[in-house]
């Protein structure tokens, strides 16, 4: 009865245009009211969801990515990804996804990674005899590895619901993460090759820019390489990697003004005002689905359906891609995570695992319509229609479907670590 009150509610949400944090503030209400529980857990629930360390990476990481692009830092990764690769048939196509790459390494957001890169890469592009759709499409395609290379905000969130581990987290991401930039570099090759190369392969240009981009490359060795040494956790290096870019923008590239930075605050601040309160009522129902045992319940309901991993997994990737279509990665994260994780674990699946799996679905979801939040950001910056730029993604859907595949076939490749 509470897990049908929750999908009808959430679906009554999604249908009338409800911002998902209130739906589920009210769905709270309902079922506690319906149930006759005292009012009082609501507020306890919340305050506790809400209180953990690792959530304060959330903010800092998104101020990280907002403080490179207005200070410099990503226009220096995007002359080096030039010089790294802007040699091969479709020269820009393949810096725009090598660049997203090295932004994901330290933003840890797709909509920020398509909306920076975007910016800085479809105009060039379109002067190259890119069509606009096309070159919206591989920056919204390779957005997607900004969720999956460490850090990664789904990750942490996945992490704090589910009370796995940040940072195995983070390590499981590196290699699908990689995989997931070299497919999408070869489906960019075969769409972009008649459009020629973006420059000449020159060792001088290269050192020049690598040189140039040494004080920004060193921000992903930094955030990375300090939380999978054991260093410091996720959060102190998400703090570290915010000093570390100030600094480089204000002092040295002296692109950042106080006054901007103070401007980049209080619109991170608005940002994370709203995943934190979507997380407090997600808090409240995940107290609620335990409280009534649901999810025992669900191994039960699954058991009798199947009970070969591969299968349950298929299952639960076939729903995570259908909620993909309808509810935006971060609501579908709070508040399925804590009800998914349960039952895959009974049934003898790697939480780790299973994170990385849904991070990488449900940012599939973020470039799918019709709610896909990153499909949007990249018509605003391309200056497409959403139905010219969904058909110009049709090959990078098969390629992440595909990668999607390997991953549930060898889920060694997201456990290279252990």
């Amino acid at each position: 009865m509470i897990l049908w009150s929750i999908l009808i509610g959430l679906a009554i949400c999604i249908v009338i245009g409800m911002p998902i944090s209130f739906g589920l503030a009210a769905i709270s209400l309902f079922i506690f009211f319906e149930s006759g529980y005292a009012l009082s857990p609501i507020v306890s629930q919340a305050v506790n969801g809400l209180d953990s360390f690792p959530l304060l990476a959330i903010p800092l990481f998104i101020l990280v990515g907002e403080v490179m692009s207005a200070g410099g830092i990503a226009t220096r990764l995007v002359r080096l990804a030039s010089a790294l690769v802007g040699f091969v048939a479709g020269g820009l196509g393949q810096v725009a996804v090598l660049t997203s790459m090295f932004f994901g390494g330290i933003s840890g957001s797709a909509v920020a990674d398509a909306s920076a890169v975007g910016s800085m890469m479809i105009e060039p592009m379109k002067q190259h005899r890119y069509s606009a759709p096309l070159a919206t499409a591989i920056v919204v395609a390779a957005s997607v590895v900004g969720i999956i290379i460490p850090p990664s905000i789904p990750m942490i969130l996945f992490g704090v619901v589910t009370n796995t581990s940040i940072s195995q987290l983070f390590m499981a991401g590196i290699v699908p993460g990689i995989l997931i930039t070299l497919g999408l570099a070869v489906t960019t090759y075969v769409q972009s090759r008649k459009n020629g190369r973006g420059q000449p392969f020159s060792v001088p240009e290269l050192f020049a820019a690598l040189k140039e981009s040494l004080l920004a490359l060193l921000l992903p060795v930094i955030i990375v390489g300090g939380i999978l040494s054991g260093v410091f956790t996720p959060t102190e290096s998400a703090a570290i990697a915010l000093v570390y870019a100030f600094a480089v923008s204000f002092f040295i590239y002296r692109s950042l003004t106080l006054k901007r930075f103070f401007e980049l605050c209080i619109a991170t601040g608005k940002l994370t005002g709203v995943v934190m309160l979507l997380l407090a009522f997600a808090s409240v129902l995940a107290w609620l689905l335990t409280a009534n045992m649901i999810p025992q319940q669900l191994v039960v309901s699954l058991s009798a359906i199947t009970e070969n991993q591969f299968l349950l997994l298929l299952i639960l990737t076939a729903f995570l891609l259908v909620v993909g279509f309808f509810m935006d990665l971060t609501p579908a994260m709070v508040i399925l995570a804590p009800l998914m994780t349960p039952v895959v674990v009974k049934l003898g699946v790697d939480p780790v695992y299973f994170g990385v799996l849904m991070s990488f679905v449900l940012g599939i979801g973020l470039i799918t319509p019709p709610v896909g939040t990153v499909l949007y950001v990249g018509c605003g910056v391309g200056k497409v229609g959403m139905e010219s730029l969904v058909k110009s993604l049709l090959p990078f859907y098969f390629t992440l479907i595909a990668l999607l595949a390997l991953f549930l076939l060898f889920p060694q490749i997201v456990l290279w670590y252990r």
